[in-house]
């Protein structure tokens, strides 16, 4: 890897002195150094050494219009010569929400956070206070940002994690406080009788019911409707919040995100991801009744010198402005579809157990002949095969993760060319990961 990225090198032996792994998100390390980049445009991404890359993670799948789209770009040029930055509201804020609430049309109440993460943390706080509970029940492979109350049972050990019928929650990094970890119920995605269950049995202290309807950040994994809901129907029975951690499918999957397609309406939502295309803004959204409990002197405080950011909100309205009739987001399905199709073929006609999921923009393979319908059956998929397999999209020029439970994305930026590309560099590494089993 060194020899075609001396310039990558170069920055990494300097930079892993002051900044652990040289890099400032874990994800981000590569064996024997990462690759530090300089501009991107589009689909494609260039690295310091000058190789240019097409982009398959595309920000975790934030960037769903592309890198460098001209009208976001602009948008955030003309808010920063307007001298705006944060820590005050700004009528721009304000025409922000409007927007999203006219798209998300199934949320009643808006405010702006920076992350996921505070995202969920905001969601939870206010479950716990709107019920007067303190346990939290999540899905397994449900990934809800790094904080101790939700980094649990996301890429678990299967061998400590228990049966379905009562999951062991475990922590998802060292440090984490485990009595945050020991009080949280865990359950089976797609499960409607083991889920159920649990929720029933710990009903009395349960505040909320928190997952992805779509496990995007393992691959992509959707929920049944029935799944989503029987827990609607239960969340309804005894009292509990429902929260959909939409970062990934808000605007993604559909307009208004996973619960436009479902018909199953949650408490409460979390937004982001696409709302910036790339620039770090996301959302809390929810019911009236709860939302108004955000009021000062009304329940728990949420508060954020960077909330709102100019440019953030520039950013978002912008992307909101292409993404609101769907049409984008229906485009890179099509092309996405014809992907799937393609790497299907190619893997029947190597007689490989082989599957790539996905919707709208994200996608994931899975090399297993067992379905995917949760973090179960997703763990079965062969790491060998599948680290053959990326390893010879990475040879030909593509941005990869190598963890085989991980995602990938497309964008808007993605057009017929890099598709046709794409096809062919999954055909190639097909074979390379046939190859690898035999």
């Amino acid at each position: 890897m060194t020899s075609r990225f001396p310039v990558s090198a170069r920055l990494f032996d300097s930079t892993a002195k002051r900044v652990p792994a040289g890099v400032s998100s874990n994800t981000r390390a590569r064996a024997p150094h990462p690759i530090y980049f300089e501009r991107a445009d589009g689909a494609h991404v260039t690295d310091a050494d000058g190789n240019r890359w097409i982009d398959i993670l595309m920000g975790n799948g934030a960037i769903l219009l592309g890198h460098n789209r001209p009208e976001v770009q602009d948008a955030v040029r003309a808010a920063a010569a307007a001298g705006l930055t944060t820590g005050i509201e700004t009528a721009a804020a304000c025409a922000l929400a409007e927007k999203f609430l006219s798209i998300v049309t199934t949320m009643d109440m808006v405010r702006f956070t920076n992350t996921g993460t505070e995202a969920v943390l905001h969601a939870l706080r206010l479950a716990r206070f709107a019920t007067g509970r303190k346990r939290i029940a999540k899905a397994e492979g449900s990934y809800h940002g790094w904080s101790d109350e939700a980094f649990i049972s996301v890429w678990a050990d299967l061998s400590r994690a228990g049966a379905v019928e009562a999951i062991q929650p475990l922590a998802g990094t060292p440090g984490q406080r485990g009595e945050l970890v020991s009080e949280t119920v865990v359950l089976p995605f797609n499960d409607i009788a083991n889920s159920v269950a649990a929720i029933e049995r710990h009903a009395s202290d349960l505040a909320a019911v928190i997952l992805e309807p779509i496990l995007i950040d393992i691959g992509y994994i959707p929920a049944t409707r029935a799944y989503l809901q029987a827990l609607r129907a239960a969340c309804d029975k005894l009292g509990i919040v429902l929260i959909f951690d939409e970062l990934l499918t808000g605007f993604n999957v559909a307009p208004g995100g996973a619960q436009e397609i479902y018909g199953v309406i949650p408490d409460l939502a979390t937004y982001g991801k696409a709302l910036g295309n790339g620039y770090p803004i996301a959302a809390l959204a929810g019911r009236k009744g709860l939302m108004e409990m955000l009021a000062p002197g009304k329940g728990p405080v949420f508060v954020g010198t960077f909330n709102g950011h100019a440019m953030s909100v520039a950013a978002a309205q912008a992307s909101l402005a292409v993404l609101a009739d769907g049409s984008v987001a229906a485009a890179i399905d099509r092309r996405l579809k014809g992907l799937k199709e393609a790497f299907h073929a190619d893997a029947a006609e190597l007689g490989f157990s082989a599957v790539m999921h996905g919707q709208g923009s994200h996608f994931q393979w899975y090399f297993t002949a067992e379905k995917v319908v949760g973090y179960r059956s997703a763990a079965t998929s062969n790491a060998s095969a599948y680290r053959a397999f990326v390893q010879s999209l990475f040879d030909q020029g593509l941005l990869v993760l190598t963890n085989p439970l991980s995602h990938h994305a497309l964008s808007a930026a993605h057009g017929d060319d890099v598709i046709d590309r794409l096809k062919e560099a999954f055909r190639v590494a097909l074979k390379a990961a046939e190859e690898a089993l035999r």
